[in-house]
């Protein structure tokens, strides 16, 4: 079983969604330092570049001084830009926050941001119906991996829930709560007989999974980064399939034989294995090209791939949520050649 995660705040990840929607920047999640007064870290990709912001939520921003009042209570005192998130922003609350030097999002996938020499602008989009997206209160981190284990295992769609749960690392109930929610949003539907379910539309689906992965679930799986100076590691190393196994490049280089890759990204079921360490000569570097994550389910091994890499969907998210331009490429062949049309 994985541990348990603690939700961060709904309205985040409501707005990190709608902001993905918008633009098409990948945005993961990650935990706000000790004592930093902020709700969550935003770590935003674009290109190969890497921005992170101190996040803070603020239900209602609807005058000047509101933003005002924040900067002053919030602003980071050492000359960072701060990053509020907040429900609506009218685009002339947009242009307050451009005036006033403050990056911010909303619900509606309206943003003012400046990253590095990046612009990113939206405004006029409308306010939404709701605050919360019924998307955002469907999926959290337990549901997604309920998701994927049912996508990557077809074969669970016929089991019962304390097979998924197994396979999933969530619990009886979460993967009947799970369930419940994709049956009555028709992501599944049941056969006749009620003994087995299906998709209904796969597609779908997997274009849904893929985008809220790292925004969702993909931050909180960190085991750590490291770098190391021997080229092609990654192919001297012992394969040990039942505790890591290749993610994103290194498992789409095998998959496509189209990447070579510059960064690694290996699932492990517990740690990183020592045996790397040491063959590898891997040291930590919090700004590493090999990247260590928790399995987000149990690792399976699929007929027909090898079993040192993850599930072809799971190597799609990957490509997808990096941004580079190689990368989405050889996504685009992932997905033709080992994902369901």
């Amino acid at each position: 079983m994985h541990p348990v995660d603690h939700d961060l705040p709904p309205l985040l990840e409501a707005a990190i969604i709608a902001f993905g929607d918008a633009t098409g920047v990948s945005v993961h999640l990650r935990k706000a330092p000790p004592r930093s007064g902020a709700d969550a870290v935003l770590e935003f990709h674009v290109g190969t570049r890497r921005y992170k912001r101190l996040a803070h939520v603020k239900r209602t921003i609807d005058r000047y001084s509101s933003v005002a009042a924040v900067r002053a209570q919030v602003a980071p005192g050492d000359g960072a830009r701060l990053l509020l998130v907040t429900s609506y922003l009218s685009p002339n609350m947009i242009n307050a926050c451009r005036d006033m030097q403050v990056d911010a999002l909303d619900l509606a996938g309206n943003a003012s941001l400046l990253l590095g020499d990046s612009v990113i602008l939206v405004s006029g989009r409308p306010r939404p119906d709701n605050d919360l997206p019924a998307r955002s209160r469907t999926w959290t981190k337990s549901t997604l991996r309920v998701a994927l284990a049912l996508l990557a295992v077809p074969p669970l769609l016929e089991k019962t829930y304390r097979d998924i749960a197994q396979v999933a690392g969530v619990s009886h109930g979460t993967v009947q709560n799970a369930v419940h929610g994709m049956l009555d949003r028709r992501d599944l539907i049941e056969q006749p007989g009620g003994r087995a379910m299906q998709f209904v539309d796969t597609a779908r689906l997997i274009d849904e999974w893929t985008t809220l992965y790292p925004t969702l679930l993909r931050g909180s799986l960190q085991l750590g980064r490291f770098r190391t100076d021997i080229p092609d590691w990654w192919r001297s190393v012992p394969e040990f399939p039942d505790r890591c196994q290749f993610g994103g490049e290194p498992a789409a280089a095998i998959l496509t034989r189209y990447l070579k890759p510059a960064t690694f990204t290996v699932y492990c079921a517990s740690e990183v294995p020592r045996e790397w360490i040491a063959k590898a000569h891997l040291r930590a570097d919090r700004d590493g090209n090999i990247e260590f994550l928790r399995s987000p389910i149990e690792l399976q091994f699929a007929a027909g791939l090898p079993k040192n890499i993850v599930p072809p969907l799971l190597v799609y998210a990957d490509l997808v949520a990096s941004g580079d331009s190689r990368n989405l490429e050889t996504a685009r062949l992932v997905r033709e050649q080992y994902l369901p049309a």
